[in-house]
């Protein structure tokens, strides 16, 4: 890889998103940046009660991926493409908290370039859900699939703004994730990226 590059993989939760970014880094010799959703203070209170804490949960994500992104360097694979925000924000958001938010991503995450390249890591909704489960983290508990749904059709509309080049990998309930990584690496290597 000769300039700096920035890739994303996105995906809905438990989609192996960080797995695969982290693997990938290792295997092509980059930096790996995990999204810091533990700085999110609110995210717990957003899974018990979504529509009570939505905006100040929105608020936090934007700010924490923002200061993330923008202080990367040199070749990166991350587990998160910032728009992912935007997507987030089009399902839980509406009307002024919408508009305000929209305002505030403008002038952060907005303003930064899009990654260079971007895969979106797609796999069905129950296996999602089963995923989601077995790696027992208490926010989650008892995630809804019809929710998991609604933010899969956000990434659709929102699909050509992840990156400037995207790609798809379809993972299998089965797939290893060695699999996952190798069929990413695939996809990049399609792109240009590698």
């Amino acid at each position: 890889m000769g300039a700096a590059v920035t890739i994303s993989l996105e995906g809905l939760p438990g989609s192996g998103k960080t797995t695969t970014a982290e693997l990938l880094a290792g295997m092509i010799g980059v930096d790996f940046a995990h999204e810091r959703s533990a700085d999110v203070p609110f995210l717990d209170d957003f899974y018990r009660d979504v529509e009570r804490y939505t905006f100040e949960t929105e608020l936090c994500f934007v700010l924490v991926h923002y200061h993330q992104y923008r202080d990367l360097q040199g070749s990166t694979i991350l587990d998160f493409s910032p728009v992912k925000d935007l997507v987030f924000a089009d399902v839980n958001l509406a009307g002024r908290e919408y508009e305000l938010f929209r305002s505030i991503y403008d002038h952060t995450s907005g303003s930064c370039p899009p990654p260079d390249f971007a895969i979106f890591l797609e796999l069905e909704t129950k296996h999602l859900l089963e995923r989601i489960e077995q790696r027992g983290r208490a926010y989650e508990v008892g995630f809804d699939g019809t929710y998991l749904e609604a933010v899969g059709e956000g990434y659709l509309r929102r699909f050509e703004e992840l990156g400037d080049q995207v790609g798809r990998v379809r993972v299998l309930r089965d797939d290893t994730r060695d699999d996952v990584a190798d069929a990413v690496r695939t996809a990049l290597a399609e792109l240009g990226a590698l």
